[in-house]
């Protein structure tokens, strides 16, 4: 197999920018279709744009990074949120993780399941969701082979909170305050997410703060 087919294969994946930018948007259309309603559709937008746009440029300083799969990625990581997971009784993650797949795109959907849970191997008691999802993404996740893409997304993820761009421990406190965990979960999720900014610091020779233009 020559290199163009094997980059065409690879691209099939995941959409291009203007085609992600539409799934996005249709995403966006059917969460407003619902009897609930979209009540925050601007946040949606700021975040998930956001993820995009910090994964884009974290990817330009790493080497052998494609800063347009990560802008991908990222917009469409919480493609699952185009359903309200607890009036549905869904989880946001399997949602996008199925659509995904369905649409053709198993480097998207792989994203919406692992940005939530930056390790396989997680404990039950970092999360609040209901068991049967969490039993669900367990079993997902161990036949999911985790890239730094998974672990970008889940990183840049950690970067928004409401329609401001924050530090790490200032989007935790509004994650904490949001789904009431308590303080392990809490001493949990931070570490987590401060181990994926030592390991992209490390990748990139820089602070991720600097080149977001994060105040810690």
């Amino acid at each position: 197999m020559n290199n163009l087919a094997e980059k065409t294969i690879e691209k099939n994946k995941y959409p291009n920018r203007e085609q992600a930018l539409k799934i996005w948007e249709a995403g966006i259309i059917y969460r407003l279709s619902r009897p609930y309603g979209f009540t925050f559709e601007n946040e949606y937008r700021f975040h998930t744009m956001g993820v995009a746009s910090a994964a884009e440029k974290i990817a330009r300083h790493v080497p052998n990074m494609d800063p347009e799969k990560a802008f991908v990625l990222g917009l469409l990581h919480d493609y699952g949120k185009r359903i309200n997971e607890r009036i549905e009784g869904r989880f946001h993650g399997r949602e996008g993780y199925e659509q995904m797949l369905k649409q053709g795109y198993p480097d998207v959907a792989k994203v919406c399941l692992t940005h939530t849970f930056s390790e396989k191997n997680f404990s039950d008691e970092d999360y609040s969701y209901p068991q049967e999802w969490k039993d669900w993404a367990r079993g997902m996740l161990q036949n999911i082979e985790y890239d730094d893409y998974d672990y970008l997304i889940s990183l840049c993820d950690k970067f928004f909170e409401g329609l401001s761009i924050v530090s790490i421990s200032n989007r935790i406190e509004g994650i904490v305050k949001r789904y009431k965990l308590g303080e392990k979960q809490k001493e949990s999720l931070l570490k987590r997410s401060m181990k994926l900014k030592k390991y992209f610091d490390e990748k990139t020779g820089s602070d991720i703060y600097e080149i977001l233009g994060i105040k810690d």
